[in-house]
């Protein structure tokens, strides 16, 4: 899940850049691992888990890609699941040929991303957690419209996962606070209460509190976290 991502103040980097290279799962040429090795130092986290830095955004480097293959991927270390298919999508015209610019921005990068997600069939908690990281994107660039219909995509991919099940109570409940966060942003106060009211609160008090008393003041902003759940 997403929040396992930041349950640390600190993100950093070997200056010896030898240390990040590893070999592509997809091709086996030597790549740069920097998504994982580069670290920041977090100012806040905002609602919707987003890191703030008081260095770089780390959206901008949370995806890398082999420039040998042009397998996207968050970690180099990790193989990806059914490899076959995926390496037939990676060699295969209709992939190699959206990549006529090899140093794509941010936002092509994620847009390449997706594409793989969706001819692979991925499961729907990485589709949620990728919308969500492009609905920041677009929100940066002002483009409130886009960024709202990302976060509704993310919603939708949400609920797919807990329609397929094999979660536990702490995936479940993470699920149900990503929903009722990402509803409130886009003004569904009510569908945003009625999911947040599903959490264990046993287990999240803080952040149930937390985002029932900014559903309750109808904020649809990102607001930063309580420090003690950073």
């Amino acid at each position: 899940m997403t929040e396992q991502l930041y349950e640390h103040d600190t993100f950093g980097h070997d200056d010896d850049s030898e240390t990040n290279m590893v070999v592509c799962p997809v091709c086996g040429q030597p790549v740069n691992n920097l998504a994982v090795k580069e670290l920041f130092t977090v100012d806040v986290v905002e609602s919707d888990f987003r890191v703030r830095t008081l260095d770089d955004d780390i959206l901008d480097t949370w995806l890398v890609f082999c420039h040998h293959c042009f397998y996207i991927t968050h970690d180099f270390t990790q193989i990806p699941n059914e490899l076959e298919l995926v390496s037939d999508l990676i060699n295969s015209d209709i992939y190699q040929q959206r990549f006529t610019d090899t140093n794509p921005t941010t936002l092509e990068l994620f847009e390449h991303y997706l594409f793989m997600l969706e001819q692979i069939k991925a499961q729907p908690i990485v589709f949620a957690d990728t919308y969500l990281r492009m609905s920041w994107l677009y929100e940066d660039d002002k483009n409130v419209k886009v960024a709202d219909a990302y976060r509704e995509k993310a919603i939708v991919q949400y609920a797919k996962a807990l329609l397929i099940g094999n979660l536990d109570e702490k995936e479940k409940s993470m699920i149900y606070y990503y929903i009722a966060e990402l509803s409130r942003r886009n003004s569904q106060f009510e569908r945003a209460k009625k999911s947040i009211l599903k959490i264990d609160i046993s287990m999240f008090q803080h952040l149930f509190d937390f985002q029932t008393a900014l559903i309750r003041a109808h904020n649809k902003h990102a607001v930063t976290m309580p420090r003690e759940e950073n």
